[in-house]
């Protein structure tokens, strides 16, 4: 399965590199936290918002544009695709699970876009190295293994999303409503802890949390060993949570999988 797997990956590296103008464009669109920066370092101007200065703010919102890039997943619109005109039955055929091959996907265009967004790190620290973060020795253990599950359970939470084109025909009107809520709640645009507590504490229980926020506070040294723990097993559930969904919904949406070509 190993061997079968790298034979996907190494397919999947090709593909991105082919079409790299598309990973660039995709990667370039997202942004938006650097427009959220303009605006919050306006307000900080004259002193600290929630605890965030100017530098901070900048040492978010870079991070947030840096994490997005590795834990994020542009799979739905592949797989939503390929069960509505029946690509995806070649695949069921072959000696590996089809999920795979859209895992293999997501993965081979990090490396690019972990290049790309290398020079806008680079740049802000040269502008300004105050906005350097500077994460404690076991957040910065902890972090590319939060990256990983970030990643796992925001596959898990697209690939759930997508197979639900087994029964409707506008999943992809779903996907633009899920991104609404991943905005808002896993930190992307605002940081949790700028909501008042109530709602915070409401959101740090979401899965959005696990995407993204969690990761950001690991890397700009805001938790303790306790809440550390805590952010890893919330992980930890939601990707089981999100893997036996995932897995439901792949054995119920075969039963009466119809397409074009199925």
């Amino acid at each position: 399965m190993l061997a079968k797997f790298r034979v996907l990956l190494r397919a999947a590296w090709i593909e991105a590199l082919t079409y790299r103008a598309q990973v660039i464009i995709w990667a370039l669109t997202g942004v938006l936290p650097l427009v959220m920066l303009a605006v919050w370092r306006q307000l900080a101007a004259d002193g600290a918002i929630g605890g965030y200065s100017g530098e901070d703010f900048i040492a978010y919102y870079i991070s947030s544009v840096a994490i997005r890039q590795l834990t994020g997943v542009w799979i739905i619109w592949d797989l939503e695709h390929d069960i509505r005109m029946g690509e995806i039955s070649p695949h069921l055929l072959r000696p590996y699970h089809p999920l795979v091959r859209y895992l293999t996907l997501a993965l081979a265009d990090k490396p690019l876009r972990a290049l790309l967004v290398t020079p806008l790190c680079l740049i802000t620290l040269v502008l300004a190295p105050g906005a350097l973060p500077q994460p404690d020795m076991l957040s910065l253990a902890v972090l590319p293994l939060a990256i990983v599950l970030g990643f796992l359970v925001y596959f898990c939470m697209q690939c759930c999303i997508g197979l639900l084109g087994f029964w409707l025909t506008q999943v992809l009107a779903l996907q633009d409503l899920w991104f609404g809520f991943y905005a808002l709640a896993s930190g992307y645009l605002i940081p949790l802890d700028l909501f008042p507590a109530e709602v915070t504490q409401v959101l740090a229980l979401l899965p959005f949390r696990a995407l993204l926020s969690f990761q950001l506070e690991l890397l700009l040294g805001k938790l303790t060993p306790m809440q550390v723990a805590a952010g890893l097993g919330l992980q930890i559930s939601w990707l089981l949570t999100f893997f036996v969904l995932m897995r439901w919904l792949w054995a119920r949406g075969l039963r009466q999988y119809s397409a074009v070509g199925a």
